[in-house]
């Protein structure tokens, strides 16, 4: 279908369309430049009585073998305008079909703010923040979010949501839970600063400056994000060269106790981080490495041997390989830790 120079594709494989180059085909697909397109799909959607799935980067989605038999939407639109600036802060509203990495290297490089450096080489674009509250090296969306323009596919009109009513959690938020599929982000507004970033650092960054005789109070928000793109440039695979999703487990959430108990277990230097409501975080690409898996194949998937919380696929030729090896790696870290871990990408 063509129509107002909006074309809908037939039977498009969805796998060259995510970064983990697996899953079946789209039996509708669009490709969103602009938010006055919007009405013209939802129409095409409710006369053949489609479900909607809206597409990023696809860096964040893992498609089935049977594909989705319904629309999908990848979202396109760009923008980056300032929409309020003073003394120590920018904001900057931006389309949700931004490039996010291209957008923190125009920040630090361009205005030298602060307040995304740290999550820099994230892959993906703007409108995947707020969804799972994206973060890295102790920054995430939510430190640095104000608001968010959405079409309300129930309503048929366009809301601006504030940080209160995306009710952001660890890489969590209201469009993973009872808002999922409710809208469709069109852009969004962030709040950088001026001012640039101080001590105390995530761990990994503390080091990779420690290590070099840095002082941390001397450091710049450049030369963080420098120090963050070597980090992960040393962990992660080359997406050009190797599929993957990134992170395709969450970090654990544990309590007090069970973080005493593995202490005692396994010794004090466990990756631990503390949560202000008294519970932990825990490294899981620890877990999986404790539990013999870095670098291991299962079913045409490895934990990547340089971090193994990057599920990568290596061979695997569909979904069922993927589901395969996702359920040993979370059975062998629960045999071992007595913890179950969760996927982190969506599902269609």
């Amino acid at each position: 279908m063509k129509d107002k120079m909006l074309e809908i594709k037939q039977n498009l494989n969805l796998a060259n369309y995510t970064t983990m180059k697996l899953g079946g085909a789209a039996q509708h697909f669009a490709t969103l430049n602009d938010e006055a397109e919007i009405p013209e799909l939802m129409k095409f959607a409710k006369n053949q009585n489609l479900p909607i799935f809206i597409l990023g980067g696809g860096s964040n989605t893992i498609v089935g073998d049977a594909g989705f038999a319904g629309l999908v939407i990848k979202n396109e639109i760009l923008g980056r305008k300032i929409a309020y600036e003073d003394e120590t802060s920018v904001e900057f509203d931006l389309g949700a079909g931004e490039n996010w990495d291209k957008f923190v290297h125009y920040a630090v490089d361009k205005k030298n703010l602060s307040g995304a450096e740290a999550m820099v080489m994230i892959p993906g674009t703007v409108g995947a923040l707020p969804i799972q509250n994206v973060g890295a090296y102790g920054q995430e969306t939510s430190d640095i979010f104000v608001s968010l323009k959405a079409y309300n596919l129930e309503t048929g009109k366009f809301e601006t949501l504030d940080a209160e009513a995306c009710e952001f959690g660890y890489r969590d938020s209201i469009f993973r839970a009872h808002a999922s599929g409710k809208y469709i982000i069109t852009s969004v507004r962030l709040k950088l600063f001026k001012k640039p970033p101080t001590p105390p650092y995530y761990a990994a960054i503390e080091k990779y400056f420690t290590d070099r005789d840095i002082a941390l109070e001397d450091v710049t928000t450049q030369e963080i994000m420098n120090a963050v793109v070597k980090i992960r440039s040393n962990k992660l695979p080359n997406p050009n060269e190797i599929a993957s999703s990134g992170s395709f487990f969450k970090n654990a959430i544990i309590t007090s106790e069970k973080a005493s108990e593995l202490r005692q277990e396994f010794g004090e230097n466990i990756p631990l981080f503390a949560l202000e409501n008294g519970d932990y975080k825990i490294a899981t690409g620890w877990m999986i490495d404790k539990a013999a898996l870095r670098g291991k194949m299962i079913h045409g998937m490895r934990p990547h041997s340089g971090n193994a919380l990057v599920l990568t696929n290596i061979s695997a030729k569909n979904y069922a390989d993927l589901a395969a090896a996702r359920t040993e790696i979370q059975q062998k870290v629960f045999e071992k830790f007595g913890i179950k871990i969760e996927q982190e990408p969506l599902e269609i």
